[in-house]
This record gives C-alpha cells, sequence and structure tokens, in this order.
C-alpha cells in the first residue's frame, strides 16, 4: 500500500508535528509506504515561492501531479494551508477535484465563530470544502469537531482521536527545575503558539490571584501566520503588569527545550475561547501533568477519557486561579499526575495509526468492489 501524504511539513506548526509522528508510526506497518508531499501556504513561503491566487494553483497541480503512482491520498487540513476562508479563495476544492486516487482528509481545525455575518459566510465556505468525488472519508480529532462536520453535511466522517506522544527521555521534575534555575518555584505554563483564540490574557489577571512562588510561563512564541498583532499586544500587557517579574516568555522552542519547561512545569493551563482539538495538550499529558482548562466540548471529552483535566467556565481568571491553587495539594496533584501517565500509556501512537491503517485498507478494499463491479 502506497499512501501520499499531503501536510504541511518541516515548519512551525503543531500540524507538520502530528504529520510526522503518524508517518513514523505507520511506516513501522509491513507493506506500507508513505511519500510524503509537503505543501500549503507556509511551507511555500519557508521555499520563498511566490504565493497568488495563480501561482498556488499551479503548485497544488504539481501536487496532484506526484499523487498518481499512490493508492490513496491522505490530506492534513486546516484552512490557513489553502489560503483560508474567504469564498472562492480556499483552493482545497480546486486540489481535490486534481486527484484521481481515494483521498481521506483529516480536518484539524472548523472554524465557526465571529459575527453572524462571518459565521454565515464561514459556514457557506466550509459547507463546499470537501465536496469532490474522490473524498472517501473525512477524519475528525474528536466527536464535537465529528458532530460539527455532520452539521455541515458531511456524512462520512469517522473519528481517530489524536495520540499521547511518546517522549525520547523523561526528566524528573526537580531536575528539569533545576536545569532553568527554577527550584522553589510553582511552575504555571501554558504551551502552544501565542495566538488570540487561545485567551492567554485571562492568565494575567488570574497570576493576581496566585501565591508569590508561582512563575506564569509562556512557552511558545507567535505562529508565522498570524496577522492578528495578538502577540504583540500581549507582550504589551505584560509589561506593564504589577507582577511582570513573575512572568517568562520563552518564545518558539525547539523540542528538547519545550521538554525541559514542560517536565519542570507543575501545572499546565488551557484558558482556550474555542479549538477543534489539541496537539499541544497531548505533549503535555506525556509528561504526566495535570492541566486546567476551559470547559469546551473538546477538552471535556479529553478530560473524561484521560481523567487529567480540571475543567472551568472560559474566561473566567478566578475559577483558573482556585483550580491551580488546589492542585499545590501534592496528593491532589499526584492524583491528576497518575491519571494522565495512565492514559498516556494507552493513547499510543502506534495503536491510532493502526486505526488509520484499517480505514485505508477499507477504503482502497470499496474502491476495488466498485471497479469490478462497473
Amino acid at each position: 500500500m502506497k499512501i501520499a501524504m499531503v501536510t504541511s511539513w518541516g515548519v512551525q506548526c503543531g500540524i507538520a508535528r502530528y504529520a510526522e509522528e503518524l508517518v513514523e508510526s505507520l511506516k513501522q506497518f509491513p507493506n506500507c509506504q508513505v511519500d510524503i508531499l509537503p505543501a500549503g501556504v507556509q511551507v511555500w513561503k519557508e521555499q520563498k515561492r511566490t504565493l497568488g491566487w495563480f501561482q498556488e494553483r499551479l503548485y497544488w497541480l504539481e501536487i496532484a501531479a506526484k499523487t498518481k503512482d499512490t493508492d490513496l491520498v491522505h490530506i492534513q487540513f486546516a484552512p490557513h494551508f489553502f489560503g483560508g476562508l474567504k469564498p472562492f479563495r480556499n483552493l482545497l476544492p480546486f486540489f481535490l477535484n486534481s486527484l484521481t486516487k481515494p483521498t481521506v482528509v483529516t480536518v484539524h481545525e472548523i472554524d465557526l465563530t465571529g459575527s453572524p455575518l462571518m459565521k454565515f459566510v464561514k459556514v457557506w465556505v466550509q459547507r463546499r470544502l470537501f465536496r469532490a468525488e474522490k473524498v472517501s472519508r473525512l477524519i475528525a480529532l474528536t466527536n464535537f469537531a465529528a458532530d460539527q462536520l455532520k452539521r455541515l453535511g458531511y456524512e462520512n466522517v469517522k473519528v481517530i482521536p489524536m495520540w499521547v506522544p511518546s517522549l525520547k527521555s523523561a526528566i524528573p521534575a526537580e531536575e528539569a527545575k533545576q536545569r532553568l534555575g527554577l527550584i522553589d518555584r510553582f511552575v504555571v505554563t501554558v504551551f502552544g503558539f501565542i495566538v488570540a483564540r487561545r485567551g492567554y490574557e485571562t492568565l494575567l489577571d488570574a497570576l493576581q490571584l496566585l501565591p508569590d512562588d508561582t512563575l506564569l510561563v509562556f512557552a511558545g512564541g507567535p505562529h508565522p501566520l498570524d496577522r492578528t498583532g495578538y502577540y504583540a499586544k500581549l507582550i504589551a500587557r505584560i509589561a506593564e503588569h504589577p507582577n511582570r517579574s513573575r512572568i517568562h516568555v520563552t518564545g518558539y522552542l525547539p523540542d528538547e527545550k519545550v521538554d525541559l519547561w514542560l517536565a519542570a512545569s507543575d501545572v499546565v493551563v488551557a484558558p482556550f475561547r474555542h479549538l477543534s482539538g489539541s496537539a499541544s495538550l497531548m505533549r503535555v499529558l506525556a509528561h504526566g501533568k495535570p492541566i486546567v482548562a476551559s470547559d469546551l466540548p473538546p477538552l471535556r471529552e479529553l478530560a473524561e477519557q484521560s481523567g487529567a483535566l480540571i475543567l472551568v467556565p472560559p474566561g473566567d481568571f478566578e475559577a483558573i486561579a482556585e483550580a491551580v491553587k488546589g492542585l499545590k495539594n501534592l496528593v491532589e496533584r499526584v492524583r491528576y499526575e497518575l491519571s494522565a501517565r495512565n492514559f498516556a500509556s494507552q493513547q499510543t501512537a502506534h495503536k491510532i495509526a493502526e486505526t488509520h491503517l484499517e480505514l485505508y485498507k477499507a477504503i482502497l478494499q470499496s474502491n476495488f468492489s466498485k471497479d469490478v463491479l462497473s
């Protein structure tokens, strides 16, 4: 079986990491070959290619031509890879109609936010994105995302959740704190790109309610494609914060530094405003850390599955502070840490890759039967 994996790749992008880990696991199965086809606006910017309505169409035709000697195409989708959600600007339908092989699409992001007019436009665009003859199945990462896709009119949706990544080496918390000079600090961390939908500004209010030994760490930097100015606004607020000496922003981190900071964390906070799924939180669970998170449907699912999340109302900084203070109790914190580690041992990349492989086989068998009957 030869799979063409169309994805962001080799760039600062959570989906690129997701695809890398999935491909690595798929390649461990016999008779499974995966061809990586890096594509999308972020990849082409990194390659210093010219972007624009006409040029991007040519690039997608190049990618489509490279899929012709494969058995199946698997696309990792987020709107910004294909030009966003402006009407007639997203090029996923153009690309899908250029394909000749059975295709599956993992939908990493569904955006139904904004003013009534903006939401209407986004719904109109997303109702049309995946309607192509060769699309055999959509993959959603959560039941919530699957329900959103079904409300948009898509029926062939399968839920395949994210996995908890395996760590190359586990660093004890005290050693990590010592290496970072954080002994005697209670480290509260947010991890991931600093973008508006993550609601990080809420934590600046929560910090004032937390004990003096608390260090609030923003482990991440701005998203390369973000044009909202959110990162600069947050940094400006931090500079004026009365407790700015208790706040640290790391900037973008390479993998080994990510794992060092997560190992040193006592609690990780996810004050998201909206999301479809979060690979960053799965990495947190790999470190066995408790998470205080917004009570949103995808995070409610993860809380039920893992037992490692405390949910609070979105935007409620007082509730965040109370939950974090509760986790200063070592017995309580260890209880959540054990749940996180137990979940991590069960939700492996190998297990999720095997589910993908079963889906590929079912689609190819179904397609073979149709070809024979026709």
